[in-house]
Order: structure tokens, then C-alpha cells, then sequence
């Protein structure tokens, strides 16, 4: 045939790779069939695996994602999709059935995850994050304490259960915005608690730390690792501690070294450390923070001296505030003046410098017997979660979620987890775990499929573009 009459298409192909990949070796797309939840129609799993691979290839929204499979990627090729059946509404469907089973779809397919890579639970990582959310139908969606820094929007909060070891997302969960982690905790540890051996450790900040909790765990015959609250009572204990009786457990390269000392107080063994690098960066933190105050309080004081009342006038600001209902618009005034305070530079410094003697001082319990250097490395192993936040956040891009309804948040969330899963599962196959998942899909997204057709549109030749050394070994998983 004359080569005039060929058409080529390029289509990004990493995304798409991947998730067969994975759905080959733990079966996504068997465990979503056996539900029986979508008997007509584009099939339930081509829309999950599609998904999944816009995912991984250009994270964005659901209505850019279905462009992307209808457009730019290979995977209506690879999972046999026509490209009649890729429709917004079609895919909207979907991802509201997914949502609604995500809690039987997540748990099966880390129970393929186990049987395949297996998984250790005897250190499990639990934290909290909320993603910001765009609209007002949601019921799951409400005002809270916002860690986008965006206290003007709803949003939802999502709670993530993850193995020490591989670092495998085993458990997630989709909450009101408003819960706070305390009673989030205990959710979702009652889901997970018969996954876990009796030998299981749960580490988790303290911000979920609580009386109630403590004897959940304690009680199911498990143990936990926490930090203990920066309360009155604590700084108050922890001056009683005598540095002398402290034992030293390492040193920085910087030199700076961290000292410990223990007790079992009740039911739980406590760990207080003092950390000479800490303590020099407490120091650090509250002189610049004094350095901020007496810099207003002497800019205030110019402005008062120089313009009388008209100054006062001048440090009150007015801004409109404008907030979207279901079909109304309503706009407000809200008036922001800051609060004069009569305070000398020595009641300030005095202030501030209260509780000076406890910089570089932290403190850690635990209902099992740990050695102090034990129980401080666990405990900062628990950045790895913080990591895995980070990333479903600004790899996956989870927020801001643009569904309108709990089942199409919860089917968002399920194809970002599950896009997480797989980018870790290729990590540990590929024996790349040190490298980033941005790192990663940054390179998974230099593969290509370029595409021959004849006049006919029929397919003439398949191959792949831009075959590194890479992506030679991911191709050979």
C-alpha cells in the first residue's frame, strides 16, 4: 500500500503499561467483574483501569481524564474500549458505582496484594489528611480544620492505614470533613482490626492520641506508639526531668546528640528526649518570633504617633466575602482590626520565653515495652505516611475533588489510591523504592505507542518510542 495514504498516531503509553501490568499480576478487573455491579454498557473495569492509567499519566479531573483515554492514550486500545462508549456521563456512572463499593473493591485487592508480595503488619502506620473540595452538594463535605490551608472550603477528611515494612497503602477511608482524628482513629481502626496479628504496633501522631484509644488498642490485645500531647501538664512534668539522669542514645553528624529518659507511668511506658539540634532550632524559631513582634508592635506605635486616630483608622481593613449557595449569591462585609494589646518589651520577652527551658525536650508512649532508641526510630519511621500524603496530593493530585456527590468522592479517591498501589507495587518490583514516585512516572511517561493505519483505518504496526534502559527493565516485569 502507498505510505501517502498511512496515518500515524503517537499515544502516551506508561500509564496504560502499568496498570495491565498490575491488573495482570492481582487481578482488578476480576475482582470488580465478580461484584456483578454493572451488567450493561462499557463494562465497570474498563472504566476503572482506564481510569487508573489517566491517572498515572496526567493526573487531573474526571472530565480531562475521559479526554485523555479518548484522545491521547493507548488504553481504549489496550483494554478493547470503542471509542463510541467513552462518554462523560458513562464514566460519571462508573466512578459513582465504584465509590459505592469501594469499601469491598480496595480491601479484595490488597488481599491479592498480600497473597502476591506479602505484606508485614506488624508495624502499621496510621495518619489523616483532608482534601478541599469544589461545590455544596456533598454531604461528606463540611467545614473543618483545613491542612490545604484553605479554611474557606468544605472538604473531606481521608484516613490511611500503611505496612512499615513495604510501605503498601492497605486501607483508606473517606470521611465527613469535620471529624476529628480522635474518632476517626477508632473507625478506622475497628475495619481494620482483624487484619492485624495480635503482635501489631500502631504508630500514629497525637493528634489521634487519646484515653479512649489507648484502651482500644490495648484492649484487642494489640500495643501503639504515639506522641504525647504539648499539654501544661507535660511541659510541667517534663521540668522535673533531670538532664544528668538522661542517657545518651546517639549523635548527628553535626555533633549534636539526643538524650532519653523513661518510665512506665500506669498502663504505658513514657520516653522523654532532649535533642540538642531541636533545641537549637526552638531557639532559632522564638527569636525570630520575637524579633516579629517588637518589629509590629514598633510599626504600630510609629503609626499611631504620626496619624492619631486617623493611624487607628488606617490598621482597620474591610474585604467582601462572597459565598456561593445552591442558586444564590450572597455578599458580605466583614471588617478585620488588630487587637491593641498594653504590653511593655519586657512582658512580651517574658512571654515568649516562659517555657525556654524545655526547647529541644519532646516525649513519646507506648503500651509495649520499647528501649528509648527503638521507640524514637519507629517513630520517626512515620514520615513514610506523611510521604505517601504528600504525594496523593501533588503526584496523583486527589485535590481539589471535582464530583458533586459522596459516591463519585469516594469512587475519586478509590482510583487514586489504586494508582498509588500500583506506582508502589512497580517500585518494589523494579527495585527502585529509593527513587520517588514522581521520579518514577516521570520517566513511565516518556513511553510512547506510535500507531500505523492504512486508508481503511485498519492497523498496520504497533510499537513502542522512547525506550530507555528504564523503561527496557519495566517493560520485562
Amino acid at each position: 500500500m502507498n505510505s501517502a495514504y498511512e496515518c500515524i498516531n503517537t499515544l502516551h503509553a506508561g500509564g496504560t503499561e502499568l496498570t495491565k501490568k498490575m491488573d495482570n499480576q492481582i487481578g482488578l478487573s476480576r475482582i470488580i467483574n465478580a461484584l456483578e455491579i454493572k451488567r450493561k454498557g462499557l463494562p465497570l473495569d474498563e472504566i476503572a483501569l482506564s481510569l487508573v492509567s489517566a491517572r498515572i499519566d496526567n493526573p487531573d479531573s474526571v472530565l480531562k481524564s475521559v479526554k485523555h483515554v479518548r484522545e491521547a492514550s493507548s488504553a481504549a486500545l489496550e483494554f478493547d474500549i470503542k471509542p463510541e462508549e467513552i462518554h462523560e456521563r458513562t464514566y460519571y456512572r462508573g466512578l459513582e458505582l465504584l465509590g459505592k463499593n469501594a469499601e469491598r473493591i480496595y480491601p479484595s485487592l490488597i488481599d491479592k496484594v498480600n497473597k502476591k508480595f506479602g505484606l508485614d503488619l506488624n508495624y502499621v502506620f496510621i495518619d489523616w489528611t483532608s482534601s478541599f473540595f469544589n461545590g455544596d452538594s456533598c454531604k461528606l463535605a463540611k467545614l473543618g480544620f483545613s491542612r490545604d490551608h484553605r479554611p474557606d472550603k468544605k472538604q473531606v477528611k481521608i484516613g490511611l492505614a500503611m505496612t512499615a515494612g513495604k510501605c503498601i497503602p492497605f486501607h483508606f477511608s473517606v470521611e465527613e470533613g469535620n471529624l476529628v482524628d480522635t474518632k476517626q482513629f477508632r473507625k478506622d481502626y475497628r475495619t481494620i482490626e482483624s487484619r492485624l496479628p495480635k503482635t501489631a504496633l500502631m504508630i500514629f501522631d497525637k493528634g489521634a492520641n487519646s484515653k479512649e484509644n489507648g484502651e482500644l488498642i490495648r484492649n484487642s490485645g494489640r500495643d501503639y506508639l504515639t506522641a504525647i500531647k504539648n499539654t501544661t501538664e507535660l511541659r510541667e512534668r517534663m521540668t522535673q526531668v533531670d538532664k544528668s539522669l538522661m542517657v545518651e542514645l546517639f549523635s548527628y553528624k553535626t555533633g549534636d546528640r539526643v538524650f532519653a529518659w523513661w518510665k512506665k507511668r500506669d498502663e504505658v511506658y513514657e520516653y522523654f528526649y532532649f535533642d540538642e539540634r531541636k533545641a537549637k532550632r526552638d531557639a532559632k524559631k522564638r527569636e525570630g518570633e520575637i524579633k516579629k513582634i517588637l518589629l509590629e508592635k514598633e510599626e504600630l506605635a510609629k503609626k499611631i504617633r504620626g496619624k492619631g486616630a486617623k493611624g487607628l483608622r488606617r490598621l482597620t481593613k474591610r474585604k467582601k466575602v462572597t459565598k456561593e449557595l445552591n442558586n444564590v449569591i450572597v455578599t458580605t462585609e466583614v471588617t478585620i482590626q488588630k487587637r491593641l494589646v498594653k504590653k511593655t518589651d519586657e512582658e512580651i520577652l517574658a512571654e515568649l520565653e516562659k517555657d525556654k527551658d524545655l526547647d529541644g525536650f519532646f516525649a513519646l508512649e507506648s503500651s509495649r515495652r520499647l528501649k528509648p532508641k527503638r521507640a524514637l526510630r519507629l517513630y520517626r519511621r512515620k514520615d513514610k505516611i506523611e510521604k505517601l500524603i504528600c504525594d496523593l496530593k501533588n503526584v496523583h493530585r486527589i485535590r481539589p475533588f471535582r464530583v458533586w456527590t459522596d459516591n463519585a468522592v469516594k469512587g475519586a479517591a478509590l482510583i487514586c489510591m489504586i494508582a498509588t498501589l500500583f506506582v508502589g507495587l512497580c517500585q518494589q518490583a523494579m527495585g527502585v523504592v529509593g527513587k520517588t514516585k514522581k521520579t518514577l512516572l516521570d520517566r513511565l511517561r516518556r513511553l510512547t505507542l506510535v500507531i500505523t493505519r492504512d486508508a481503511f483505518g485498519v492497523i498496520i504496526s504497533k510499537k513502542f518510542a522512547n525506550v530507555t534502559k528504564f523503561l527496557e527493565k519495566f517493560m520485562d516485569l
